[in-house]
């Protein structure tokens, strides 16, 4: 089955909210198995939601479209659908009677614009909205499925689940066949470096399908199935990933859900160790990364925000001559963080980051982006020096994937290698 998803709203198209029910929708509908070919945003024009609703129907086997449902009087959606496919509105008794309790026990009336609202193209039918007053639309026309969703995204999930996609999975009947990933998340090398490594695998792929994805500090490749069951799946899965471990297994660091944080927390409790964290340009994201995930009081301590010099001498035990003659972005400075950290808190791991994040404060010797991580532990001190320029957000992000990946290695006893 191929699917079309509509949104609807101007404000939408202004910017002015970022549409996350076409995400959702695009999730759910893979889990059963069916495939999303085109997105597309719309205002409240009517002329232009039935232009874009019949090329959909001209093309899909199903088509969703969210917003546009409510009672005003660029609340286009119902019109467009009749339009469309030829149906004219009817008015639906029991959703009257519905939306005239719902008024009455808040102590109202419903106006003649909130009975629109119980109107359906003739021969659909109404979903029940569980969260809200504007109840959805379902339309068979042709043999194409026409499904009508409240833009709010509380009252759009709880439709897409009761609803939707228990309709949608009867229509597919025996050709029900979802859609299983799995997500395997790579540190130390770029997005392009691993294309190469992995492109016979790439370009011979059917079933499954390898997908790589670049984000800050890191590379994911998302491998994906159809299969009529959860055992057939993993069959499939796991002979793909034995494949690419075999050609880049030493640069995976977790599976799915196992995020950085995930997996040095994950080391530092195998190793039964303790970790203090002292930053500078991230601000506390280490530390918040950290703490992000349960049970994580099992082995972080603490951790200093040391922004001002005075900080990183008062707390951390900085030598101010290390500050007077290298500055507070050096390698110099972060291996006294690191260890000061370590030391102040009694932890068996301390980790340190210092660097311009920018946009301002850059020199010609030390440019923005410019940053040093080090970690500490009774064996010594390990710094990386490295240069991002970006987004200061960007910059922060990076900085922190790369400090925990120093710390799960060194727990490890890993060395770094970086292609």
């Amino acid at each position: 089955m191929k699917a079309e998803l509509i949104s609807v709203g101007t404000e939408l198209l202004l910017g002015e909210i970022v549409d996350t029910n076409a995400a959702y929708m695009s999730q759910r509908l893979a889990e059963i198995g069916v495939d999303v070919h085109f997105r597309h945003t719309v205002g409240d024009n009517l002329d232009r939601i039935v232009s874009v609703l019949e090329l959909a129907l001209s093309r899909s086997d199903a088509v969703l479209i969210s917003g546009g449902l409510g009672p005003t009087q660029d609340d286009l959606t119902r019109e467009s659908i009749a339009q469309a496919t030829g149906r004219p509105l009817v008015s639906d008794p029991d959703a009257v009677t519905h939306l005239r309790e719902y008024f009455a026990r808040r102590g109202f009336m419903p106006t003649q614009n909130n009975l629109k609202q119980a109107t359906v193209p003739e021969g659909g039918r109404l979903l029940d909205n569980t969260c809200g007053t504007a109840p959805g639309l379902f339309v068979e026309h042709e043999g194409k499925l026409i499904f009508a969703i409240p833009g709010p995204p509380s009252e759009m999930r709880e439709m897409m689940h009761l609803q939707v996609l228990p309709i949608t999975a009867e229509r597919l009947g025996t050709d029900l066949r979802p859609v299983f990933t799995r997500v395997l998340r790579f540190s130390d090398i770029g997005e392009s470096t691993l294309t190469a490594e992995i492109a016979e695998i790439i370009d011979n792929q059917t079933d499954p399908t390898v997908a790589p994805y670049a984000k800050p500090g890191e590379v994911t490749l998302r491998i994906a199935t159809k299969a009529e069951s959860e055992a057939k799946a993993a069959q499939r899965l796991n002979e793909i990933e034995r494949a690419l471990r075999e050609q880049v297994g030493s640069f995976i660091y977790g599976v799915d859900d196992e995020t950085m944080e995930v997996a040095a927390g994950k080391a530092l409790r195998e190793k039964h160790a303790t970790v203090a964290v002292a930053e500078s340009c991230t601000g506390g994201l280490v530390a918040s990364r950290i703490t992000d995930v349960s049970g994580s009081s099992e082995y972080m301590l603490g951790g200093v925000v040391a922004y001002a010099n005075e900080i990183k001498q008062r707390l951390l035990g900085v030598p101010p001559e290390v500050l007077a003659e290298h500055g507070a972005v050096s390698e110099e400075t972060a291996r006294a963080m690191a260890a000061g950290v370590r030391k102040l808190l009694g932890a068996d791991y301390g980790v340190a980051t210092t660097g311009i994040a920018g946009p301002t404060g850059g020199t010609a010797e030390k440019p923005v982006g410019l940053v040093y991580i080090a970690v500490a532990d009774a064996g010594g001190v390990v710094v990386t020096e490295l240069n991002w320029p970006g987004t200061r957000e960007q910059f922060k992000q990076r900085v922190s994937q790369t400090a925990l990946n120093m710390l799960r290695k060194r727990v490890l006893g890993i060395e770094v290698q970086r292609r």
